[in-house]
């Protein structure tokens, strides 16, 4: 048996932006998924995930599993992203298993993973598909850990599930780990920083609408190209100051930051009355700073306050108003073996 976990992750700047190859940061942040990949004496890829309000299992014979890897891979060359809807998400994790046997061989395997908390909105699925990866790698007596290939695995599973092509921004940074830049043209780079943050996770509670939201954005962008180009390079100037001040460690001109990210991305209308909610609390109770984290139209927020005094009273202050809120270590290490 091969046990691996791998994080999840918070955008902390660059949402929506980094569409465009404007400049995006983001972290791992310490809640994750554990897996487990063992030999399975039934005939099978069998898979059991246990979340905090849910269970969920499915199996596929060697054959399903190519049919369906057949069928993303015509999907995926001819760029028919209607088609790429139709798969779930137990067909995004067959789509990564199908590229691990490819490479690695195929065996009949029981995989159980479990997450430690909610990663909703918070790369959760990318992180159950970088642990698979490696579980399976490792298992199969392949002991070179190249994190680039985990990634690439991982972002197969996140065209799946995201019905599309999604930044890079999930898979890169639940497998290296840390805090990453990310630009379109550039690609990825992990960022040196000493900066620790106290940041708290808080749930709208409504799910966050990533492809309707960007889908929107784009329409906007077709009927009003100056509005929405002077609006991202807005974000762009933003997220570059934000880059210095990491790399100073300054918190509180990051948390300033954030705030000023929330009102320009905010002029797109893709906020919602429940993330103006948990802004203005943030606002009320002076803290550091805050804003969505993710493809807003609901998800998360992230709030940066100063220490972990002021991050209980914060969270208490939400959990009265009906969210769900956490604190979380940020810049933890990627995914790893256990």
């Amino acid at each position: 048996m091969v046990s691996t976990s791998s994080p999840g992750k918070i955008i902390l700047f660059g949402e929506h932006s980094v569409v465009y190859n404007k400049l995006g940061i983001a972290t791992a942040i310490n809640r994750k998924t554990r897996v487990k990949v063992e030999k399975n004496k039934n005939q099978f890829f069998e898979f059991y995930q246990k979340f905090p309000n849910f269970e969920y299992y499915f199996k596929r014979t060697k054959d399903e599993i190519d049919k369906i890897l057949d069928k993303f891979e015509k999907n995926f060359k001819e760029k028919d992203w209607a088609s790429m809807k139709e798969l779930s998400f137990d067909d995004a994790l067959v789509v990564v298993f199908g590229h691990l046997i490819k490479k690695y061989g195929y065996e009949d395997i029981y995989v159980t993973a479990e997450q430690e908390g909610s990663l909703k909105g918070l790369g959760g699925s990318a992180s159950t598909f970088a642990a698979l990866a490696l579980a399976y790698k490792k298992f199969r007596g392949y002991d070179n850990q190249d994190r680039k290939e985990i990634s690439d695995f991982a972002l197969k599973g996140d065209i799946v599930a995201h019905a599309g092509t999604p930044s890079g921004i999930d898979n890169s940074t639940v497998t290296y780990g840390g805090y990453i830049t990310f630009q379109k043209s550039k690609g990825l780079t992990p960022l040196e920083t000493g900066l620790k943050m106290n940041i708290i996770i808080v749930n709208s509670g409504e799910p966050a609408a990533t492809a309707e939201t960007v889908a929107y954005v784009r329409k906007q962008r077709e009927e009003d190209p100056e509005k929405i180009d002077k609006i991202m390079d807005n974000l762009d100037k933003i997220a570059n100051d934000a880059l210095d001040a990491i790399k100073n460690k300054d918190s509180e001109t990051v948390g300033k930051l954030m705030y000023d990210f929330y009102e320009e991305l905010k002029k797109t209308n893709i906020s919602t009355p429940k993330l103006e909610k948990i802004i203005k609390i943030a606002k009320d109770n002076n803290v550091l700073g805050a804003k969505p984290t993710g493809g807003w139209g609901g998800g998360n927020c992230i709030v940066l306050v100063k220490d972990d005094k002021e991050a209980e009273k914060i969270i208490n202050i939400y959990k009265e108003n009906g969210f769900d809120a956490f604190k979380t270590t940020v810049g933890v290490e990627g995914v790893i073996v256990e």
